[in-house]
């Protein structure tokens, strides 16, 4: 192949995530009524967080409205459980206290991880310290002990054999 006719098929992939992302761009305008939030305002927060250089796709913008909706109908859901006829400020903080704790149940995770990671560390450093002490006959070596080769007898039969 020459190289002219290796470039259109470089192309067509590149170009089809534009016009992919460009559809699903004007499907996003039209579908602004039906998303729980304004678009442009959940747009507007994330990239408040994001590095200036990211480009949002115009998925990633939808999956985000629609994943903030069901957080709120499962807030409301949970709130609805209270046995009062008003919706008060400690219903609501009990119906976000799951998700206001994620970062510090993921930090706890991470901490007990790590932790256990230790102690697997000192069992197999334990399972090789029995390993060592007993032989494969199950009679006990001095733990922890030295090896001492014996030392061969002056004129020992074995010399004179190797």
């Amino acid at each position: 192949m020459t190289k002219k006719e290796e470039k259109p098929e470089a192309q067509t992939p590149v170009e089809q995530p534009k016009n992919e992302d460009a559809d699903m761009e004007k499907q996003l305008e039209s579908e602004d009524e039906r998303l729980p939030f304004p678009n442009a305002r959940v747009v507007a927060l994330m990239k408040r967080e994001l590095d200036k250089e990211k480009i949002i796709r115009a998925r990633v913008k939808k999956e985000m409205n629609e994943f903030l909706g069901r957080i709120v109908a499962n807030v409301a859901r949970e709130m609805n459980k209270s046995p009062y006829t008003v919706i008060e400020g400690g219903d609501l903080h009990r119906a976000i206290k799951k998700y206001e704790k994620m970062e510090e149940i993921s930090s706890q995770k991470e901490r007990l991880v790590g932790y256990m990671d230790r102690i697997k560390q000192d069992c197999n450093v334990l399972i090789s310290d029995v390993e060592r002490s007993f032989d494969l006959e199950g009679k006990m070596k001095a733990f922890n002990a030295k090896k001492v080769e014996e030392a061969p007898a002056e004129g020992a039969v074995g010399d004179e054999e190797k």
